[in-house]
């Protein structure tokens, strides 16, 4: 076998010395088809283009009716993007090579190029019924080329025909997996590469992406479970160790995060978020001290990630600190001034720190940004009640309700002063029933709020409805 490689090699340098001289005498000299071929793949293979389409034209001077050429000569033209010249090439070739595969494939990769996906079909679908013996091979390679270039819809059938016609193999199930999961269908994504793993149990990119679909699903101890599958198959695999951290954090596991994120660091180059998530992490556990430790790091590494900033204000305002809290969150805010969270935390660090009018400032900054948060608007409502000597709940609710009547978090809100400040319940079902309609993601914030909200009749009716049609 070696020997005939060897053989076959010179052959091809051969010709290749032989077109050269060719080229340097500027006298045309005769090749055969398959010697065209093997000159032609040579220099796509160096990427000279400009070679590869001399010797493709000589080859069609000396052999016009070689289909193989042809076909090239349409590929080489679609490559450049001349889609109609290679079209009226392959039109033609498909009245007389009417059972060649080859033929109808390139040209469905044709109309794909020009976004053409239902012709490009109508040709693939041609190519499959005359491929024969090729057929099993055809499916795969035209489901796999649509599937990369994002035609995942397009590239089901083709898998699908594939996977019951012939004895499922790690390709196909790996390429429908990917395909299911791009068509947001999870769980048979999840199938697909279970099926992968009862072929090879030791697939680290199947394992490793059942995590990822875990964790899209948020399934966070099947996604963690997935991921030390992967560390198990290899153990420095980086993504996998930074990903498990997630996962464990997500699942409030956050010591055996940091452990993960730790391995993470000592695998990996780019690790800044990882010490933010540390931090994070940290933060979770009540370890301020160490929190503002790793957030400081990141913001050293970073000096612009506001997030770092902004976590360090938290971790000082965690140890009641509200001074360095407020020098930290201008930071961010200075970097970010778009961010509502920022602006919310803002306000409470004024707040404890007494500060009540330039509170009011912050959280209003923080709404004018993001006019859903409920709790912010609770809580400007209580500030301005409690400090503005002339405001009325009135009429600041019936201001709210005139210019933000399509947002939930004002409805939320007017439920709550109706309820606690005038202790009209009819009007406080009114405002609750229309903020739900409108968005349910408030009503936890004023349950909360009003811890004896579900014993009031009119209002439980109005929660334990929106609980039950969960």
């Amino acid at each position: 076998m070696q020997e005939f490689l060897h053989t076959n090699n010179d052959d091809i340098q051969e010709d290749i010395e032989r077109y050269r001289k060719m080229i340097n005498s500027e006298k045309e000299v005769y090749f055969d088809v398959h010697q065209i071929e093997n000159i032609f793949e040579f220099y796509v293979e160096k990427e000279l283009f400009d070679e590869a389409e001399k010797i493709l034209n000589i080859g069609l001077r000396q052999h016009p009716n070689a289909t193989s050429l042809q076909l090239k000569k349409a590929s080489f033209l679609s490559d450049k993007g001349k889609f109609n010249e290679a079209g009226l090439i392959l039109e033609k070739l498909t009245k007389i090579e009417t059972s060649n595969p080859d033929v109808f494939l390139t040209l469905g990769w044709n109309y794909l190029r020009q976004s053409d996906a239902k012709k490009a079909v109508e040709n693939f679908k041609i190519a499959i019924s005359v491929a024969f013996d090729d057929e099993e091979d055809i499916l795969f390679e035209i489901g796999f080329n649509l599937s990369q270039e994002g035609y995942f819809k397009e590239a089901l059938p083709f898998l699908l025909e594939s996977a019951n016609k012939y004895k499922p193999n790690e390709n196909i199930l790996f390429e429908l997996a990917f395909v299911h999961d791009r068509l947001g269908k999870l769980d048979k994504s999840i199938e697909y590469y279970n099926k992968l793993l009862d072929l090879n149990p030791y697939s680290e990119n199947a394992w490793y992406n059942l995590g990822i679909l875990y964790s899209k699903k948020e399934e966070y101890t099947k996604a963690a479970q997935a991921y030390e599958f992967t560390i198990a198959i290899n153990p420095e695999h980086p993504e996998a160790h930074f990903n498990l951290g997630n996962s464990f954090a997500h699942a409030s596991h956050f010591d055996k995060a940091l452990d993960a994120y730790t391995e993470h660091i000592s695998l990996s180059k780019d690790v800044t978020l990882t010490y933010q998530y540390i931090a994070d992490c940290w933060e979770q556990l009540g370890n301020y001290d160490m929190a503002i430790r790793f957030y400081n790091i990141v913001s050293k590494k970073d000096k612009k990630n506001p997030d770092a900033w902004y976590g360090m204000g938290t971790a000082f305002m965690g140890k009641g600190d509200f001074i360095n809290a407020m020098q930290t969150l201008d930071q961010a805010i200075s970097i970010e001034p778009l961010n509502p969270d920022y602006w919310f935390a803002h306000a409470r660090c004024l707040f404890e720190l007494g500060k009540k009018e330039d509170a009011i400032k912050s959280l209003e900054n923080g709404i004018d940004i993001d006019p859903d948060e409920t709790a912010a608007w609770i809580e400007l409502f209580k500030l301005k009640h409690s400090t503005e000597i002339l405001f009325s709940p009135q009429d600041y609710i019936d201001i709210l309700i005139d210019n933000y009547d399509s947002f939930a978090s004002v409805h939320y809100l007017a439920a709550f002063v109706y309820l606690t400040v005038f202790k009209n319940e009819n009007m406080a079902a009114h405002h609750l029933e229309k903020a739900i309609n409108i968005n349910r993601e408030g009503l936890d914030v004023l349950i909360t709020e009003i811890p004896g909200l579900t014993s009031i009749q009119k209002l439980s009716s109005i929660i334990m409805s929106v609980k039950n049609n969960k």
